[in-house]
């Protein structure tokens, strides 16, 4: 990659990450759909991570995750019952979620558009699953809980709704990544897809 391809990727980069931190916390109420806001920086650090591999998908995980600290951050109550901002969730979180995006199906698919929106589903499902784990734990060991949601508020009042949420911001996005950039033709140059020649032999049948 030479100079000017470079210094493309990076300004790329710098608009996409200010711009989806930005919209999703500023036009929040304009963004909801199914009761639920669309979650831009998850599904840019998903595709980022598909299309582009494993190092921009750690790099933009990190950023956005810092990103996601500063604006919303998840805030406990602690044992002295006064409200405790916790720091480095959405940068630990969003740094698993960029590597894990680069990696699945690498080994038996190429990097296909519609396999992006499946990456979407999956991690949309594992990530917000997952939160209710942590927080119905944290609740429990802190002596905080009284009362948690149902399993079918959780399923088809949270979870689903969120998911089809995302969805929808799914397609913009992979057509910006695909037609603007950061690499031009939506191709990053030497990425290696992780799969033998005889991997591909079936796929072209």
């Amino acid at each position: 990659m030479n100079k000017k391809e470079r210094a493309r990727q990076i300004i790329l980069y710098a608009v996409y990450i200010t711009s989806v931190c930005c919209i999703q916390v500023t036009f929040s109420h304009v963004l909801r759909v199914f009761g639920r806001t669309c979650d831009l920086m998850l599904v840019f650090v998903v595709l980022a991570g598909y299309l582009f591999g494993t190092k921009d998908g750690i790099v933009v995980g990190l950023i956005v995750g810092m990103f996601r600290d500063y604006f919303s951050g998840p805030v406990i109550t602690g044992l002295n019952k006064e409200p405790v901002a916790v720091l480095g969730i959405g940068l630990l979180s969003f740094f698993y979620i960029g590597l894990l995006a680069s990696v699945l199906f690498r080994k038996r698919f190429r990097r296909k558009y519609n396999l992006g929106i499946l990456q979407v589903i999956l991690i949309s499902l594992i990530y917000y699953s997952l939160g209710h784990i942590v927080s119905f734990i944290f609740l429990s060991v802190s002596g905080n809980l009284v009362t948690y949601h149902s399993l079918r508020y959780i399923l088809f009042s949270s979870i689903i709704p969120q998911i089809f949420a995302n969805i929808l911001v799914t397609i913009p996005i992979l057509f910006l990544l695909r037609f603007v950039g950061p690499y031009k033709k939506g191709i990053r140059s030497g990425l290696v897809d992780g799969y033998s020649v005889e991997d591909r032999k079936w796929q072209s049948i």
